[in-house]
């Protein structure tokens, strides 16, 4: 089910997205391929912004455990 199906709200968030990519390329990292489907899912709507934060950190759970820092809001 779509969340916002607007082409310029597909725009700013593919654009969202890439600036993000960019910013993480910077630091001399590269997303996993399930992490890009992940943004690539808010990217095209199907995905709400809590969605896809909540589909991270699932995705972070598995891949590293529940790891958790003092001021997370992660339960």
């Amino acid at each position: 089910m779509p969340v916002i199906g607007t082409v310029p709200a597909r725009e700013e968030r593919a654009r969202e997205i890439s600036n993000a990519l960019a910013s993480v390329r910077l630091e001399g990292l590269e997303p996993t391929d399930e992490a890009k489907a992940i943004l690539q899912r808010y990217a095209d709507g199907a995905l709400t912004a809590d969605g896809m934060g909540h589909a991270i950190d699932q995705l972070l759970d598995r891949e590293y455990g529940p790891v958790r820092l003092s001021g997370t809001k992660r339960p």
